[in-house]
């Protein structure tokens, strides 16, 4: 008995002398509706914004806060839509979820292993790809159940937009400019210094394009409308003249196109002209976006105004 105690007197000051690491507590940030957003999900949230916005959150911490508080508030409406989702019976299965980033990866004219390696640069791994890919088509799910159907254009509004602003476009010429950035360029921030005029949509290009004539400000003169590539055409026919288009993605490139100047067809335009199937469709895409979006916005609101949350962050 006295070699048993001894044995466990010595045992017991064997692990007394361990050194004890604690694991990283993952504290709750959030509560919505009984679900509960970690900080460990929120950093890996975050994560991808620091990259992309260049905050370095050492040296600028209430930069970082904004960005950190913003997110949260993404996450806590995304929580909330995924719910709405789960009442609606909404699911998706893992073979759309592949079918869709293989579609990405054809897009991005990329290999898998180097639209992997660029994900992962942009700080998301492989499966924040497959969490962020589900939730968007839950999104559209949700939206499609409970938003689209209830935004409406009509036959009148469509045949207006085209008498005032695209008759005759086909037979028209535009002159545009190109800004194309190259692939290590922050489209987003130049992008957004044009749109608050920081910065004319020219001068940006002389700086930075490498599209065509780059110390011309882009400018690739006047052109028809119709011989332009159908991309182009199609959004060079829902600006207006002076307009600057958002940034467009363009694999390995992202674009912005300017429309500098536009001159009408000689064709006076008809009081009850109409357009063609195919235009009245991309003017009823065009009048519908807005409004999804602030119906979308509406919805949202009224969701979480209905949820239970509570902010811990």
């Amino acid at each position: 008995m006295r070699i048993l105690a001894i044995s466990l007197a010595c045992a017991a000051t064997m692990f007394a002398a361990q050194p004890v690491f604690a694991a990283p507590v993952s504290r709750i940030v959030a509560v919505v509706n009984g679900d509960m957003i970690t900080s460990r999900e929120l950093d890996r949230a975050v994560k991808p914004e620091f990259i992309g916005q260049q905050i370095d959150p050492q040296k600028k911490p209430e930069l970082a806060k904004m960005v950190r508080d913003a997110v949260l508030d993404r996450m806590i409406n995304e929580k909330i839509l995924m719910q709405q989702a789960e009442k609606d019976g909404i699911k998706i299965a893992d073979d759309e979820i592949d079918s869709t980033i293989e579609s990405l990866i054809k897009e991005s004219q990329l290999s898998r292993e180097d639209f992997l390696k660029q994900m992962a640069k942009d700080g998301v791994t492989e499966k924040q790809l497959r969490e962020r890919t589900r939730l968007q088509m839950l999104t559209q799910r949700v939206m499609g159940r409970n938003v689209v159907n209830k935004v409406v254009v009509t036959e009148e509004e469509i045949n207006e937009y085209y008498r005032k602003n695209m008759a005759g476009l086909d037979s028209g010429r535009a002159r545009v400019a190109l800004l194309v950035y190259p692939p290590d360029a922050d489209a987003e921030k130049w992008a957004a210094d044009i749109a608050s005029g920081k910065i004319s949509f020219a001068e940006a290009a002389r700086k930075v394009s490498i599209g065509p004539n780059p110390e011309e400000g882009g400018d690739m003169g006047f052109m028809d409308v119709a011989d332009m590539a159908e991309g182009m055409a199609d959004i060079v026919s829902r600006m207006s003249k002076g307009q600057v288009s958002p940034v467009i993605p363009l694999q390995p490139n992202k674009v912005q196109i300017a429309l500098l100047d536009f001159e009408q067809n000689d064709t006076a335009v008809a009081a009850d002209a109409k357009p063609d199937a195919e235009t009245a469709r991309r003017i009823e895409d065009m009048l519908r976006r807005p409004r999804l979006q602030e119906r979308f916005q509406q919805y949202t609101t009224e969701l979480r105004q209905k949820a239970l949350v509570d902010i811990r962050n």
